[in-house]
């Protein structure tokens, strides 16, 4: 008999979850498939894919997304299709953004290279509220119809209807009522299979090391570093684990990114996402270092920040990952560092900055992902569980932390830091 902990897992997933859990390996058959969020492959194969018979089911994916999928590359030969038969079946990713200025709402369809696509009412009337706070993947069908014209200039595209890849009933008191059958090890290590993670390569601590990856999630406005080496799943959590994740991979980070931008009048990253993550934090670069880490600190301290005339009010938590040489063996950073935070951009060793920090975790002590570190067993369907997560956002755990924890002459902000990594 299989005693290891994912033999645990999966047996109380399938008798207690078997509505909302998915076998992970199903969705790593074609490395092809890499390309799509793994919360779009987890979705298909949990609609078509039988764990006992898989291969007829992953073929039905292979030619979903071989007939509806197209990159870039792509783009004109689509439009060519919608306009030449009337309408097109597209599988990918839909936002929807209101025009002020043209009271119209405009769909944003990155297949077709289009930001001004028209859309059913009655697509917004169902599926609004997602459209409009970051997009959703899903399957649309698009019209061709040049006639409509609006203040001079034709919008022929129209996308008439919308099946998207999510959860659409959850009841998050059944979720915590679901907890109490699984003890606390067996818990943990669900969590970590339905992040992709094999629970049985990772000691206890390791285990609760990844855990602390998943407080951003659930614990809104929570400032993590995670300083390691490379290949350890930092970037793989924060890419999968959630749509309302957002990755900024180096490069250049902009007040009109991360904050609003004046000149679109759009929100940026920070007011609609639950988890913006800055990877590779040693070569981000800053435009206007000064200002805009000054708007950052203060959003990171009280979660509201100010662009021009206006003030806004965000939840998103901010991570900042970064790769440093480390011993392996000894599991510790390398001591040609002079402090642990040498890599960052100059500008982000400001103590003032690093003060509003919630927790460091030590990355050298996190093992490298190789295959037989990714999840075998079953785990929450992606979007069901990222769900879950934004609903738990709600939720203030921190009073019941206060109650049983005597925090000593700690100052304020380190009070804040244990409560709200405890709460998560």
């Amino acid at each position: 008999m299989d005693t290891s902990l994912t033999a645990r897992v999966d047996a109380l997933a399938q008798q207690y979850l078997s509505d909302r859990v998915v076998l992970k390996p199903l969705t790593r058959w074609n490395e092809a498939y890499k390309e799509f969020p793994r919360y779009v492959m987890e979705y298909l194969c949990a609609r078509y894919v039988d764990p006992g018979n898989p291969i007829p089911g992953q073929e039905r994916i292979d030619r979903l997304l071989t007939e509806h999928y197209a990159g870039s590359e792509a783009r004109e030969l689509i439009k060519s299709r919608i306009k030449e038969t009337g309408e097109y079946v597209l599988l990918g990713q839909l936002q929807v953004r209101l025009d002020q200025a043209r009271d119209h709402y405009w769909a944003e369809v990155p297949a077709l290279g289009d930001n001004f696509v028209r859309i059913s009412p009655r697509v917004l009337a169902d599926y609004g509220k997602a459209l409009l706070a970051g997009g959703a993947w899903g399957t649309m069908t698009i019209e061709y119809d040049a006639r409509y014209e609006l203040k001079g200039r034709i919008y022929p595209f129209f996308i008439r209807e919308f099946r998207p890849f999510q959860i659409t009933r959850l009841d998050l008191d059944d979720y915590i009522e679901k907890r109490s059958l699984f003890d606390t090890e067996t818990w943990i290590g669900l969590l970590i299979q339905s992040i992709g993670f094999n629970p049985d390569q990772l000691s206890e601590r390791e285990r609760w090391l990844m855990l602390l990856r998943l407080v951003p999630f659930v614990e809104a406005n929570y400032n993590l570093i995670e300083l390691g080496p490379r290949e350890t799943g930092k970037t793989y959590t924060f890419r999968n684990t959630s749509s309302r994740s957002f990755v900024i991979s180096g490069g250049k980070a902009t007040p009109a990114t991360l904050f609003y931008n004046i000149a679109t009048r759009k929100i940026g990253i920070l007011g609609y996402k639950d988890v913006v993550f800055f990877d590779e934090i040693a070569s981000t670069r800053f435009t206007d270092p000064e200002a805009t880490i000054s708007v950052l600190k203060d959003y990171m301290q009280t979660g509201h920040f100010s662009r021009g005339r206006l003030e806004f009010t965000a939840q998103a938590s901010i991570v900042l990952g970064g790769n440093i040489d480390t011993d392996l063996k000894r599991q510790e950073p390398s001591p040609r560092y002079r402090h642990l935070f040498e890599i960052l951009p100059p500008e982000l060793q400001d103590p003032a900055f690093l003060d509003r920090i919630h927790a460091f975790l030590p990355g050298w002590e996190m093992p490298k992902v190789r295959p037989e570190n990714y999840a075998t067993g079953y785990g929450f369907i992606t979007d069901y569980l990222a769900e879950i997560f934004t609903r738990l956002r709600r939720h203030n755990y921190q009073t019941h932390v206060a109650a049983h924890v005597d925090f000593g002459g700690m100052t304020g902000r380190n009070q804040d830091a244990i409560k709200k990594t405890t709460a998560g």
